[in-house]
């Protein structure tokens, strides 16, 4: 199990960038009683037969990470949306890319913390590859987007030191104004 939502939304992510998508996007819409998150990415994506086997958590495809025997991004998001009484679903069409979406009650009992996006905004905005990835967060009526692409052209390289301490900032304060009263 995943310690929080944006651990499990980070291993989700780093899925599609696996993928060798070039545009991904993380949408995050939370109110009262909702959290809805979307995953889009234009990377490789599954044939009918794998799609079904990537819930199997005894599945691996055996080259994305050579040492282990088993593959348990997706089925723990199934897991947690069936504990929860949430939901989660996945298409993915070879060669074009997969969508993976899921919503649960934020005020479930059994529902792991939501954790910090700050930090995995900029884990996954940092992470080696040459993608794009949007970000998009909306609270209620309040939403900010980001890109990794714009973001770059602004700061240079984002795992310079100081780049990544405005990355930082720049993060927070938008996560912070969404949580404003």
């Amino acid at each position: 199990m995943h310690a929080t939502l944006c651990d499990m939304i980070t291993d989700l992510v780093q899925n599609s960038i696996e993928a060798r998508a070039t545009e991904i996007t993380l949408e995050i819409k939370e109110n009262d009683s909702n959290l809805n998150v979307v995953i889009a990415d234009n990377g490789k994506g599954m044939d009918a037969e794998t799609l079904q086997k990537a819930r199997d958590p005894f599945f691996t495809d055996g080259i994305k990470h050579r040492h282990r025997k088993v593959g348990l991004g997706l089925p723990f998001l199934f897991q947690t949306a069936e504990m929860t009484e949430g939901t989660a679903s996945i298409e993915s069409e070879e060669g074009v890319g997969t969508t993976v979406t899921f919503q649960f009650d934020p005020n479930h009992l059994d529902l792991p913390e939501f954790g910090n996006l700050t930090t995995a905004a900029v884990t996954l905005m940092t992470y080696g590859y040459e993608g794009n990835l949007i970000l998009k967060h909306q609270i209620g009526e309040k939403e900010y987007s980001i890109s990794r692409e714009e973001l770059s052209d602004a700061l240079g390289d984002l795992n310079d030191t100081e780049s990544l301490l405005l990355l930082r900032q720049f993060i927070q304060g938008n996560e912070d104004e969404l949580r404003e009263v």
